[in-house]
């Protein structure tokens, strides 16, 4: 059985300079993210659109699918946003453009 996205979000990696990934990532890359309207962290799933992999820096179009979804999807909207965490460290920001029903 294969899991659906709950979401499409473009998504911004921060360059390694600003705290961002060092290498580059593969679509399927598995981070943390966090919704402004609370701290609870989220495990996601990113599944990048237009590419296979996402370097530092880069702005990117991806489908993403929430683990244990349930307490977050019915408080997020297109147009919230949310950053991308690995080990408590930011490494980047999205902002949901379509949600998937």
């Amino acid at each position: 059985m294969t899991k659906k996205p709950h979401f499409k979000a473009m998504l911004t990696y921060l360059p390694t300079e600003d705290g961002g990934i060092a290498t580059p990532v593969s679509s399927g890359f598995r981070s943390v993210i966090r919704f402004p309207f609370d701290q609870q962290e989220f495990i996601a799933n990113q599944t990048f659109l237009d590419t296979d992999l996402a370097f530092p820096g880069d702005i990117l179009s991806a489908d993403i699918l929430v683990l244990d979804a349930k307490d977050v999807l019915g408080k997020i909207y297109e147009g919230i946003d949310f950053e991308l965490l690995i080990n408590s460290n930011t490494i980047g920001s999205g902002v949901i453009t379509q949600i998937y029903q």
